[in-house]
């Protein structure tokens, strides 16, 4: 069981980064011809934005600045969905067991406090997780790019 789930997780990592690198691959034309409309660069049309790259740069101008993307979006992508898989795994077992034995409790002097932790969307739980998690990794990544 423990082997699988190192595979697992490695999957999921790789899948993350796989869809981030095809997200950014596939997107780049488009998203140089909005940095070039909203800078204020050539035509303020899209079409227009499209044959001037063509005419100036050729298919390769499509891509201008693409590998800074791809170096962000990469890490940033494998570890969100790695870790939404992970969380939401772990939340669902965890609240498999609360509905077996009951929910976690807190006690405060004579007071026990009961958490309804099994109402809680393990989805919801996970894709907050995965924010975090890839931003407080990949922040600084994304700062030097910046800087560079």
């Amino acid at each position: 069981n423990h082997t699988l789930l190192r595979h697992r997780e490695i999957a999921e990592f790789v899948s993350g980064a796989m869809a981030g690198a095809m997200t950014k691959a596939v997107l780049a034309p488009l998203e140089t011809i909005r940095t070039r409309m909203v800078v204020g660069v050539g035509s303020k049309q899209i079409f227009g934005s499209f044959m001037e790259i063509m005419e100036h740069n050729g298919w390769q101008g499509l891509w201008a600045g693409n590998t800074i993307n791809m170096i962000r979006i990469i890490p940033t992508q494998a570890i969100e969905l790695d870790t939404f898989e992970c969380v939401k795994w772990s939340m669902t077992s965890a609240q498999e067991r609360w509905k077996e034995d009951s929910s976690p409790k807190i006690q405060l002097g004579g007071l026990t406090i009961e958490l309804p932790l099994h109402l809680l969307s393990p989805i919801a739980v996970g894709g907050a997780a995965a924010g975090i998690v890839s931003t407080l990794v990949c922040h600084p990544l994304e700062l030097c790019l910046r800087i560079a």
